[in-house]
């Protein structure tokens, strides 16, 4: 529906929205075991790696989106099969991030309440916005980043001047694997945003040629989570920011203005819901596209109470069995947003890129063939891509 369209920049800016949530709980503590304090430049050599998987995956989806591309490319029953892989890691990701913001607001309110309390609550919110429509949730996400670069602004730049140089050198290059490693896990960070292709077929102008556009969203994003992880580093310093488990939100407790205002981690981190509230959208409308291209378009309503339903079994019941939080999300969540964000979408370029191949050859001037076979091969080609 065209009333139901985005923009590019609202499409990129709930990409950076989501983002802020994991970024202000795992960097740059996560980075600092192997990059030590060239954690910060971690982040900046993480950017081509995010560009390349983000380029990937956007050419693969197209103007109709990635689930539709995915059938496409593999078929119904194989295509439908790694649909169903990306639909479960989105639930889990769902659910990870309720708990994870519901344990934030608990702490920040110097554990008064219940944990269950605020789970409930952001399942709620996050149920509405399922509901509605995604031109509304984009509109949202660019109130909401707007919200966050000015509160994370004002934390950084109050603490910038507090902040020691001479604690972010010198780099480590004789530790090479280790400082590889960390650049993996800053992109797999970043590649909480991997599910944003599968909502591309509802981005209105794609024909326009504007890689600029992508360019500048992905490098500059990139760069600014950078100078951040550069800010925290020297003020806390690689041993502190190391032993914390989220730096940022320490480093807010220590902002302030003489005879202004103290103590204002509890807004941020309050505000900081905004993040999570707009990965959560992210994924409830991107497991929405995938599920119209296996079940038929009344069953979509009933999507986003899906979702949200075994995303909060999944946040009260999974993790405490299974794990904290904490620890899926330093361990497990990077390495399978890698995966899913940049090796799959590879294997599916190069299965796309053979068959189009072969399509071209079979209908190419002087080695046509009129043979069942040929026929079936320039069927498959046309139907399969021709549209993408």
């Amino acid at each position: 529906m065209e009333e139901d369209k985005i923009s590019r920049t609202q499409l990129m800016a709930l990409l950076w929205a989501g983002v802020m949530a994991p970024a202000a709980e795992l960097l740059p503590a996560l980075l600092l075991p192997g990059a030590g304090r060239s954690a910060w430049l971690a982040v900046v050599l993480a950017a081509p790696v995010v560009l390349a998987a983000g380029w990937l995956m956007g050419s693969l989806a197209g103007r109709d989106g990635l689930a539709r591309s995915v059938t496409g490319v593999l078929g119904g029953w194989l295509g439908g099969a790694v649909l169903l892989l990306y639909i479960v890691w989105a639930l889990l990701l769902l659910s990870l991030r309720l708990r994870l913001c519901a344990q934030r607001l608990f702490a920040s309110g110097e554990r008064d309440g219940a944990l269950w309390f605020f789970l409930l609550a952001t399942a709620v919110v996050l149920l509405w916005i399922g509901q509605g429509k995604l031109a509304a949730f984009a509109r949202a996400g660019q109130l909401f980043l707007t919200a966050l670069l000015v509160t994370a602004g004002v934390v950084l730049l109050l603490s910038l001047f507090q902040g020691k140089p001479e604690r972010l050198f010198p780099f480590w290059w004789e530790a090479a694997a280790p400082v590889a490693r960390a650049v993996l896990s800053a992109a797999g960070v970043m590649g909480w945003g991997l599910f944003l292709p599968f909502i591309m077929g509802s981005v209105r102008d794609q024909g326009e040629n504007k890689n600029w556009h992508w360019l500048f969203w992905g490098l500059g994003g990139a760069l600014l989570l950078a100078a951040a992880q550069a800010v925290i580093l020297a003020n806390l310093g690689a041993g502190l920011a190391g032993r914390l488990e989220n730096p940022f939100f320490a480093l807010a407790k220590s902002v302030g203005v003489e005879g202004a205002f103290q103590r204002v981690e509890s807004v941020v981190t309050a505000l900081w819901t905004f993040a999570d509230l707009t990965m959560g959208g992210i994924l409830i409308f991107a497991v929405r596209a995938m599920v119209a291209e296996l079940l038929p378009e009344k069953a979509l309503r009933w999507v986003p109470w899906g979702a949200v339903l075994l995303g909060t079994a999944g946040a009260l019941f999974l993790f405490p069995t299974l794990g904290t939080g904490e620890e899926w999300n330093h361990r497990l969540v990077p390495l399978g947003n890698l995966c899913l964000g940049l090796l799959l979408p590879s294997l599916l370029w190069l299965i796309k890129r053979v068959f189009r191949q072969k399509g071209k050859r079979g209908i190419s001037g002087g080695h046509a063939s009129t043979s069942t076979e040929d026929i079936v091969g320039q069927n498959i080609y046309e139907k399969n891509f021709k549209k993408i």
